[in-house]
């Protein structure tokens, strides 16, 4: 007789709206991903999604710099390493660290050009973190990763809260959207009453309460969904674990020698050519460029330093891929690959003296501004990154050449923001005024708080006219998440200067 078909009594799964497809991250990229992933995301991590939804809509501040900046990330990142499944390793601990190093520069510095570039280099760090990127390749990939996996993020989220409602059926379904509406009303009619009964209160809900015209939908809301959104996809990326797939190790694509000493060694050649035609320049001073260019100062500076910007960073990528590209089996080898590859790097370092030098002429004589301080800061990351290829040169051992880099990086970042370079930027500024009577006005105008104690060496009116702005910004106190230590140093230096925030600007 033929065997009896048990009817299968497996009650069904909670069902989603885009439908229960299996789950399977590889089909968005080609990667490896963990087998043991659970299909619906733990409990943990739907709580953790959730807390920092709310937390980040409260925390959020209303420009790029202020406490609420660190506050939000330091959010995600803890809500991210709460749902994961496995602690951080050594080094990411330390990348954790750091990243939160980046994010508090929002709270002590009011410049928002300073914060955001700081603010995109702990993105960048973060997303290293959550995929345990251990090379240069890895960590491109941890940048589209997040993308590519979000929809399975959201999928897997959902699930999890799918799950929570099996079993729980909702009968009343009439009765529960009763009491829904009955709530709104209640709470809209209340709330109405209790604001038009005090301004305070009425200001608490502008805070919280989401603009839905025509224009914003709530950036508190955006925000705070961002965020979610943000814990949730690091927290599937931290159990799926996307990696490349394994291959096996293939060696190093060698060519002949000449393949690679000829190019580099070409380039080696023109640096010191171009190097030894600067040498009088670099040290025969204003009366030598005069005569012999036909170029004020000014004009020598300006014509040059960009291009040399350029050549400094394509002369790294040169040193990399030669490097890469040469065989150092032999000590003859070994000896030619240092010695071209090494004399360019030298050659490079002399070429970022001759392009800081030319942008120091240049801001002698049409003053600092954001972009020339920035260039500049960028030139000497470049010398830094030239000087650990040199030692990686000598060791012959680059194994931990890209987290050296990153290092170097996120201190140089650091390092810059330490430096106030709106600070900097007046103090510059302020002694070309006193040496040269020339002023921008305008732009000193268009600095953050952080330029405030430069600025009060000004004489009157011109201070009056530069400070004004900054005075306004400081007076109007914002939201408890727009704070940071810059606009109250400023505050408390401007206490007693009599600085009017419409002082009129003299005539120019």
């Amino acid at each position: 007789m033929p065997e009896s078909v048990q009817p299968d009594t497996t009650p069904p799964s909670p069902g989603l709206p885009w439908g229960d497809e299996p789950y399977d991250d590889t089909r968005w990229w080609m990667v490896d991903t963990e087998p043991d992933t659970p299909v619906a995301a733990p409990r943990r991590v739907l709580v953790v999604v959730v807390l920092t939804a709310i937390a980040a809509a409260v925390s959020m501040p209303s420009q790029a710099s202020g406490i609420g900046v660190p506050l939000i990330g330091i959010t995600v990142i803890a809500a991210v390493l709460v749902g994961s499944p496995r602690r951080p390793s050594v080094a990411g601990i330390l990348a954790v660290v750091a990243v939160v190093a980046l994010l508090s520069v929002a709270a002590w510095r009011s410049a928002g050009w300073v914060s955001a570039t700081c603010l995109a280099l702990a993105v960048v760090t973060a997303l290293a973190v959550v995929v345990d990127a251990r090379s240069v390749r890895e960590t491109a990939l941890g940048a589209v990763l997040p993308i590519v996996f979000a929809p399975q993020a959201v999928w897997w989220v959902s699930r999890t809260v799918a799950d929570a409602r099996a079993g729980r059926r909702i009968d009343n379904v009439r009765g529960v959207a009763a009491v829904a509406a009955l709530t709104v009303v209640l709470a809209v009619v209340f709330g109405a009453l209790f604001a038009t009964a005090d301004t305070r209160f009425a200001d608490l809900l502008d805070d919280v309460t989401p603009d839905l015209g025509p224009v914003s939908v709530g950036p508190q809301v955006v925000v705070g969904l961002a965020a979610a959104l943000v814990v949730a996809v690091g927290a599937h990326l931290r159990w799926v674990r996307p990696r490349s797939p394994h291959r096996p190790a293939a060696p190093r694509p060698l060519g002949d020698t000449w393949m690679w000493a000829v190019p580099a060694g070409t380039v080696l050649g023109i640096s010191v050519a171009f190097l030894l035609t600067q040498a009088p320049s670099l040290f025969g001073g204003d009366d030598y460029v005069q005569t012999t260019a036909g170029l004020t100062y000014a004009d020598y500076a300006r014509s040059g330093f960009w291009q040399l910007f350029v050549v400094t960073a394509l002369t790294i990528v040169v040193v990399s891929v030669a490097w890469r590209r040469s065989a150092r089996d032999t000590r003859t080898e070994r000896a030619l690959a240092r010695g071209i590859l090494g004399g360019l790097c030298l050659a490079t370092l002399a070429v970022v003296a001759s392009a800081l030098h030319r942008m120091d002429l240049y801001t002698e004589a049409f003053g600092a501004t954001r972009l020339r301080v920035g260039a500049s800061a960028v030139e000497w990351w470049f010398a830094a990154v030239v000087v650990v290829l040199m030692a990686a040169g000598v060791g012959l051992r680059t194994r931990h050449l890209p987290r050296i880099i990153a290092a170097v990086t996120i201190g140089a970042a650091l390092a810059f923001a330490v430096s106030n370079p709106d600070a900097r930027i007046a103090a510059t500024n302020v002694d070309r005024f006193a040496d040269t009577g020339r002023i921008d006005i305008d732009y000193l105008a268009g600095l953050s708080p952080d330029a405030t104690e430069e600025l009060l060496h000004l004489p009157r009116p011109v201070r009056d006219c530069a400070l004004a702005a900054i005075a306004a910004d400081v007076a109007h106190t914002g939201r408890w998440t727009d704070l940071d230590l810059g606009r109250a140093h400023a505050r408390s230096a401007l206490d007693g200067a009599g600085i009017a925030p419409t002082a009129t600007c003299p005539p120019r």
